[in-house]
């Protein structure tokens, strides 16, 4: 942080606890706290409006992560960030995976992802714009995991896949105020796979 505008990055929220596991099921389900379980962040209305000056480009950070174990069988996993205006209430896709394949009998691996989403457009009614770009990183974890990596990245035990359209974005109503959730399924009940979302961070970037 350089000071020559006063802007700053801030953790706008921090999961306070690990959510409910996504466990053998092949329906869509919350990764991220709800109003069940945690205190789901809701971002304010109006957000993307800058405070100061003119300009668009107002973004956040979304960071998070946990832990999986998958058996022998070959389940794939998506993952899925909303825009919801009811917690846990699916709505507005801002970013999705494809369907990633893990390498198969993993115990207690680990996984990590990061989300940049800015604001390119900022329009009345349901006429502003996100962009948002990131990335998954998938593998073996528990502290004294030792993954081999292969050329491709796709078929070794450790591996990333990307997150978002950023050449289409999504388009939203600045106005309202959303809940950042973040969903994941499996392609299968087979082996029982399980994925937990144990930190989940944002932060305001300007």
């Amino acid at each position: 942080m350089s000071f020559y505008t006063g802007t700053q990055c801030e953790l706008l929220y921090a999961m306070p606890g690990s959510a409910p596991a996504v466990t053998a099921t092949a329906t869509t389900s919350i990764l991220s706290a709800n109003s069940t379980t945690l205190l789901p962040y809701q971002l304010p209305a109006a957000y993307f409006t800058q405070q100061s000056g003119t300009g668009l480009g107002k973004s956040l950070l979304i960071k998070g992560g946990g832990n999986f174990t998958l058996g022998s069988t070959a389940d794939t996993i998506t993952l899925a960030w909303y825009l919801d205006t009811t917690a846990g209430t699916q709505l507005t896709v801002m970013a999705q995976t494809g369907a990633i394949t893990p390498v198969v009998s993993i115990t207690n691996g680990c996984w990590e992802f990061e989300l940049l989403v800015t604001c390119s457009a900022l329009g009345t009614g349901a006429n502003s714009k996100l962009n948002a770009v990131g990335h998954v990183f998938w593998g073996p974890g528990n502290n004294a995991a030792a993954p081999t990596f292969a050329s491709n990245g796709a078929t070794s035990a450790a591996g990333v896949t990307m997150i978002g359209a950023p050449q289409t974005g999504v388009t939203i109503t600045n106005t309202n105020a959303y809940y950042l959730d973040l969903f994941g399924w499996w392609s299968a009940t087979t082996g029982s796979p399980t994925l937990t979302l144990t930190n989940y961070m944002i932060f305001g970037l300007n």
